[in-house]
């Protein structure tokens, strides 16, 4: 991802905006992974103030975990929340 920011590194900027150091009381993700350990899949949630925002699944734990960590900051950024404020 050349000129383009990490997913997470993106997401977490976004939420010490809105919460500052209070960010990880807002905030829970969970991976895990599903089939056998030669071949898994794996799984991503993020709830921010236990909603889920962010779920995804792919072949590769940070691949699962990108994707859940881009759809919670897309949601973030469609509902108005940037620089610790609604829109």
């Amino acid at each position: 991802m050349p000129n383009q920011k990490h997913p997470r590194t993106l997401l977490n900027n976004l939420l010490q905006s809105i919460w500052g150091n209070d960010q990880k009381k807002h905030i829970k993700s969970e991976t895990w992974f599903t089939g056998s350990p030669s071949s898994p899949v794996w799984h991503s949630t993020i709830y921010i103030d236990d909603m889920k925002y962010g779920d995804a699944s792919a072949a590769k734990k940070d691949v699962a975990q990108d994707e859940a960590a881009q759809q919670a900051y897309d949601t973030l950024r469609r509902e108005g929340m940037a620089g610790g404020r609604y829109y």
